[in-house]
């Protein structure tokens, strides 16, 4: 199976990335009443063992870390992933209910409410942008060290992965996240497809 994009799937792609990312962007700045910035997004294809080291490459491996991973299926299926560090956490904790010291509870509550809106929306948007629809299954949450964020039955079943990578920084109020959107193997041909559709469908 030829899993490989052009250049032209990659820039359609990263184009509709990144008014996903707007959005979600808005979304959080409504969120947190504050002003708020996330990256122009990274696009890559490799092989699914390679998945924990390029997200160790883009963390700080001595932190511990809050990991959201949601699963969503339709023509276009993957995961998406959000992983905030435990001092980001908490200064998200802080601002959101306004207490200087927060509960693991209340920060952890607090990390589910910014994921909800996060991965909805930017997923939402990004099948919106390609003419098609996905159905979100229930996310999960847990507390890891930097080595344990991908497990091996994250990657067993798969052999390339498409990681779509972003970070959300709220400077002002020291939050910062890393947004992994991956989708594997027939997702990738079935993701090329989309955006071949809707290229036809702008470009004619």
């Amino acid at each position: 199976m030829n899993l490989q994009f052009n250049e032209d799937q990659i820039d359609a792609l990263r184009e509709f990335m990144n008014v996903s990312i707007g959005a979600a962007t808005a979304s959080m700045a409504n969120l947190l009443d504050a002003f708020g910035t996330m990256h122009i997004p990274k696009i890559e294809i490799c092989n699914s063992d390679e998945l924990a080291d390029k997200i160790q490459n883009s963390i700080d491996i001595r932190s511990m870390y809050f990991v959201i991973k949601q699963l969503f299926t339709g023509k276009f299926g993957g995961e998406c992933m959000f992983v905030i560090s435990e001092d980001s956490s908490i200064n998200l904790g802080r601002h959101l209910y306004a207490i200087e010291n927060p509960s693991f509870d209340e920060v952890n509550d607090a990390v589910i409410e910014l994921t909800n809106i996060l991965t909805s929306t930017i997923v939402s948007r990004l099948t919106q942008e390609l003419n098609t629809q996905v159905q979100f299954f229930v996310p999960s949450l847990q507390f890891l060290d930097a080595a344990s964020i991908v497990s091996e039955e994250d990657v067993g079943e798969y052999s390339k992965i498409i990681i779509i990578s972003t970070i959300l920084d709220f400077k002002d109020k020291q939050i910062k996240g890393n947004v992994y959107i991956l989708t594997k193997d027939e997702a990738i041909a079935s993701l090329r497809g989309l955006i071949d559709r809707k290229i036809e469908e702008i470009y004619g």
